[in-house]
């Protein structure tokens, strides 16, 4: 049985006080999670357990999801979303990039907006995640803001509307979050909760139910 406690940070992280340049960024604090805030470096400690296992059950679950689907990629921290030196270059715990931004996908960096952008909200990250990033994200063109907060059982879909503001997307009419981006992908918000999340078979079929495709077990 999993607990899925989670233990209360007060720390910050380090944030460096030398101006340093995104392509020094690149090349000095490559494969570390680290975000260039305009000439700055925050630089992220390891983050609990239940972080780890729900952003592992995430990217199997949209791994899984886009192989079927032929939509675009998945990519995971550490892995930089470079908007413009005007604004911090955050590394976001998922992005979905769909096929017609792939371009925007380079060796070391996004160069561009996300699609979808994915935060599980770990204590120290609480102000980051709601405050700073989601009015970063949303001024980047960031489509959909997914924030999952394991403290509070909270998850939220929000979508770029054409005021060009975050809405919070309603549960559907099964009671499921579920992205205007991704046909058929959706489930229920408790399943982040749940002791144990849904592998093998039972994922699978829930990718099945997800994409169209049946998928031989």
């Amino acid at each position: 049985m999993v607990d899925r406690t989670v233990e209360h940070v007060t720390s910050a992280p380090p944030v460096s006080q030398e101006y340093i340049s995104f392509e020094d960024y690149l090349r000095l604090y490559d494969g570390q999670h680290a975000e260039w805030l305009i000439g700055r470096v925050l630089v992220h400690m390891s983050n609990n357990e239940i972080h780890q296992e729900l952003v592992m059950f995430l990217t199997v679950l949209l791994r899984l999801y886009l192989d079927f689907k032929k939509l675009g990629r998945l990519m995971v921290a550490p892995f930089s979303m470079y908007i413009s030196d005007e604004q911090p270059a955050r590394e976001p715990d998922l992005m979905v990039i769909l096929n017609e931004h792939r371009e925007r996908i380079t060796p070391t960096y996004l160069n561009g907006p996300a699609d979808v952008v994915i935060e599980i909200v770990s204590p120290e990250s609480t102000e980051r995640d709601y405050g700073a990033k989601f009015t970063e994200y949303e001024a980047a063109g960031v489509q959909e803001y997914w924030l999952f907060d394991p403290q509070r059982r909270q998850a939220d879909v929000y979508v770029l509307g054409e005021d060009k503001l975050y809405h919070r997307n309603p549960l559907d009419n099964e009671g499921h979050i579920f992205s205007t981006l991704l046909p058929g992908f959706a489930f229920p918000p408790a399943m982040l909760w749940q002791e144990e999340y849904p592998q093998g078979t039972t994922l699978l079929q829930m990718v099945s139910q997800m994409t169209g495709v049946n998928i031989s077990v």
